[in-house]
């Protein structure tokens, strides 16, 4: 009777190890780097690459609080192809017509709202020009101005340049879409 124990115990058992092996090579690992796959600096890199724009926001380090906070907006062809630009380069809130919008937080990490809305006056021909690669236009603002910066400490800010007005000037249409700006930091006193 052992005997027979023995090998219905060894019929059962040494199949299921056999297939057990199979069924563990089926098994993921665990979590391995697909080799494929782009981290998140290279997509955001390719994604800049493909934006043929460069929006800058040029600005001093410090500022005096209550006095004027003068910044810069520049944006420049990236592209080889020459770009057919909106360069109004309206200051305005980001749900109201304007070409140029701020993202600015205080120094408390509060989100500080444009306190001067401005109604645009109509879009011309002449606020159409074409860029070359290299090429730039600049717009500069004030923002104590436009958002009441007063509070001393530091402000983080961010700057995008943004059109969705249709224009065709010689054969080519005006570029549409939305830009940002690296993020930059100034320091009222």
């Amino acid at each position: 009777m052992r005997w027979r124990r023995a090998f219905l115990i060894c019929f059962f058992v040494i199949p299921n190890l056999h297939g057990q092996e199979a069924v563990d090579a089926m098994l993921s690992s665990g979590r391995q780097a697909d080799p494929t796959a782009k981290t998140l600096s290279e997509l955001r890199a390719a994604e800049r690459r493909r934006i043929p724009l460069e929006v800058f926001l040029k600005s001093s380090a410090q500022y005096s609080a209550g006095g004027p906070i003068v910044v810069t907006v520049i944006i420049t062809n990236l592209f080889d192809n020459p770009l057919l630009m909106n360069s109004r380069m309206l200051v305005n809130h980001p749900l109201l017509q304007g070409e140029l919008s701020f993202r600015i937080m205080d120094p408390s990490g509060q989100k500080v709202e444009i306190q001067r809305l401005i109604t645009p006056l109509s879009i011309r021909d002449e606020d159409f020009v074409t860029l070359t690669r290299g090429q730039s236009m600049q717009r500069t603002v004030d923002l104590a101005d436009l958002f009441g910066l007063i509070r001393k400490g530091v402000y983080k800010m961010q700057v995008s340049y943004h059109n969705e007005v249709d224009h065709t000037g010689s054969s080519q249409r005006v570029w549409k879409g939305i830009v940002w700006s690296e993020p930059v930091e100034i320091q009222l006193d």
